[in-house]
């Protein structure tokens, strides 16, 4: 009866390590000032190769939508540095439709002159992702019910926030036909 109960508790300790996810790195944060919109947590760098004093190599990366905003399109240098903060190293990450909330993974590889022990993310295209314009929108008739990309926003005239990209503008007020329309801010 041990035997059967050691041979079972094995069986599921080893299947649980095989679903066990990888140790994070390191987490980062963008903007690292004011209001987050993106945080990425990154697996220990696996070396994929050597060509001379270069190093190949590649992480298991997540980045998760932390503001209230969707991500058109975005994207993010990764600096890597050695243990004398030098950088030795950098990648590069794209990010696209990515629903506030929503979390996405990747793995990202990069070229660097040594091991990496520190890292760093920039935004190159940081008003895709962090501008935002307020706009009034108003009906004829006033006082439809508005929704901006099926989120319900109040009665017309309203002053809403929306940020770069497409969206779709939703007018219903009863006894009237009700109407969607784009809306592309650039």
């Amino acid at each position: 009866m041990w035997k059967v109960c050691g041979c079972v508790f094995v069986l599921m300790f080893a299947v649980s390590s095989l679903f066990a996810k990888d140790e994070v790195f390191q987490t980062a944060t963008w903007p690292d000032s004011g209001s987050p919109v993106v945080r990425f947590s990154f697996s220990k760098f696996k070396t994929t190769g050597t060509s001379g004093r270069e190093h190949a190599y590649v992480t298991e990366t997540t980045a998760e939508n932390v503001s209230d905003k969707k991500i058109s399109n975005a994207g993010f240098s990764l600096y890597v540095f050695d243990k004398g903060k030098v950088r030795i190293g950098e990648g590069y990450i794209s990010l696209s439709n990515v629903a506030p909330g929503e979390t996405v993974k990747f793995e990202v590889r990069l070229m660097a002159s040594g091991t990496p022990v520190s890292l760093t993310v920039t935004s190159t295209t940081p008003e895709s992702v962090a501008r935002s314009f307020s706009v009034t929108v108003n009906s004829v008739p006033q006082g439809a019910d508005l929704k901006v990309d099926g989120k319900s926003m109040g009665i017309t005239p309203k002053i809403i926030e929306v940020g770069i990209g497409k969206h779709v503008l939703e007018f219903s007020k009863e006894g009237f036909t009700s109407g969607k329309f784009p809306l592309e801010m650039t």
